[in-house]
């Protein structure tokens, strides 16, 4: 769902200039603009219709729509890493499903780009989350952020 906000006509131009600049879409310039707000503030980086939880042994990942979903801390780098490979072109026209259970679904999570989307289902049966590549950028960082604090 696209969501029209209103700004001024200097801001608007101030976006307009900031994403040409960096050779972006608005939509990419914003969330450029959101990762250096992460990177220099301590505003809690998120995805607010994603939900990921620390567990003593993982991460919890929960889409809207879908059930939440453990995985152990290398599964949840694996999705972060799978994510990135999208990102840069790997894997083009495939879908790619990982079960880290192969008898169950439950910690298993899906991942595919479609046009300018990459689409994850977690798990993979469940209906898929749509992300922008800027946002499907944002989700790796937050899983690779939490793994991180484990290993810290």
């Amino acid at each position: 769902m696209n969501v029209q906000i209103k700004l001024a006509e200097d801001r608007v131009a101030q976006l307009r200039g900031f994403a040409k600049q960096e050779g972006v879409s608005m939509n990419a310039a914003v969330g450029k603009l959101f990762r250096a707000l992460y990177a220099h503030t301590d505003v809690t980086h998120n995805i607010p219709s994603v939900q990921v939880s620390a567990l003593s042994d993982g991460l919890a990942i929960r889409f809207p729509n879908s059930p939440i979903t453990g995985f152990s801390f290398d599964s949840a780098a694996k999705i972060a890493q799978t994510i990135r490979e999208y990102l840069t072109g790997k894997h083009a026209g495939e879908k790619l499903v990982h079960l880290t259970d192969p008898n169950s679904h439950t910690g298993s999570f899906a991942i595919w780009r479609k046009g300018n989307a990459i689409k994850v289902a977690i798990p993979a049966n469940a209906p898929e989350k749509n992300f922008t590549t800027d946002l499907a950028e944002d989700f790796a960082e937050i899983l690779e952020a939490g793994v991180a604090k484990v290993e810290a």
